[in-house]
């Protein structure tokens, strides 16, 4: 669904929330983030209206009817609530569009400055009352009306023309989009490692908080995008077992799934399984990871594995080292994991042994 173009961010920008609305109710949402590429080229954005997994709300849910009033990619020195220059998107040569299943930009002509943020404000109605599918993100700002929020209706997707020569993916939940990391920094482990890759190499950040292997499994809008990649970097498991309370063996079937759909597709695709992260759980939820886990580290999904767990797991099984915890009572990964994890990560792909 998305072959072909070029992500311009690394953030994960998925539809995990949704924000109500009234019938006729408007609002000026902006987003900013840290561009892979500066400098001349044509920009474009994508928005699918509807919930890719479960969250707060459920998977494959659609959203309804609204229409962006106005819409614009700007710029910034700094991340702030006004751009310091913004350029007009239109949608069919229109400025303004009336979105159902969702949105695709026409591609403008931008030039981002050295050093500076990138920024999307969309401005929109509802046309009834509605819950409007949106990105609950931590790791990269957001304004709803000029006040700073997490929820905010993002594009899912950033594009620009640029050339590439293969695309990677990396598929899973919050630990993977980067929440709990410093905002605005860019810590986490999949934005330190696509930032350090070459720029031939398109990285998609499909991270969303509170996803599932089994949302993946369903073959639906999530899966489909995760289509899009050469090589697939796949993390799931933690919300299945601490949330989904699934079985180790259930998880198991779901990875299995999900990695046959994606060879189904592009049957040369790279399939790169991660094992669960620790995340400080009870008896049983340890003893279900520890059984996803032997799975993976067994190949049973993939020949190729990267061991995510042993780099943030402690001396005591299924607990996260405790200067690798966003808070003492919080067990996602913060900066310094992700820095720990993207060194041996980066490492691994410039070699070619991932």
């Amino acid at each position: 669904m998305l072959e072909g173009a070029y992500s311009l961010t690394v953030s994960g920008t998925g539809n995990n929330n949704f924000i109500p609305m009234r019938a006729g109710e408007e609002a000026d949402f902006l987003s900013w983030y840290l561009p892979r590429r500066r400098g001349i080229m044509k920009v474009n954005i994508r928005y699918f209206n509807r919930i890719y997994s479960t969250g707060c709300s459920v998977r494959e849910k659609p959203g309804g009817k609204f229409t962006v009033l106005s819409a614009s990619v700007g710029y910034g020195a700094k991340v702030s609530p006004r751009p310091d220059a913004e350029i007009p998107l239109t949608f069919g040569g229109s400025p303004s569009a009336t979105v159902t299943d969702g949105f695709n930009s026409d591609r403008i002509d931008v030039n981002i400055p050295e050093n500076a943020w990138l920024s999307v404000m969309l401005r929109v109605r509802a046309e009834e009352d509605l819950e409007l599918p949106s990105t609950d993100e931590s790791a990269s700002s957001g304004y709803k009306n000029g006040l700073r929020t997490l929820n905010v209706l993002r594009p899912n997707f950033i594009g620009c023309d640029a050339g590439f020569d293969r695309t990677l993916v990396f598929f899973g939940d919050s630990i993977t989009q980067g929440t709990r990391t410093a905002t605005d920094k860019y810590e986490a482990w999949s934005h330190r490692t696509a930032l350090a890759l070459p720029l031939s190499v398109n990285v998609i950040n499909l991270g969303m908080g509170w996803s599932r292997a089994y949302d993946a499994a369903a073959d639906g809008l999530f899966l489909n995008l995760a289509k899009s990649g050469d090589k697939v970097i796949v993390c799931f498991g933690v919300n299945d077992i601490k949330s989904g309370c699934r079985t180790g063996e259930n998880i198991v079937e779901n990875l299995k799934t999900v990695a046959r759909l994606l060879r189904e597709n592009r049957p040369s695709v790279d399939i790169i399984q991660c094992t669960v992260p620790p995340f400080n759980m009870d008896p049983w939820q340890e003893e279900q990871r520890q059984k996803v886990n032997r799975a993976v580290l067994a190949g049973e999904i993939s020949p190729k594995i990267f061991d995510i767990a042993s780099i943030l797991e402690a001396e005591t099984p299924g607990r996260v080292k405790p200067e690798y915890m966003s808070a003492p009572d919080d067990a996602h990964p913060n900066g310094s994991a992700g820095e720990a994890v993207a060194r041996v990560l980066v490492g691994e792909l410039l070699k070619g042994g991932l």
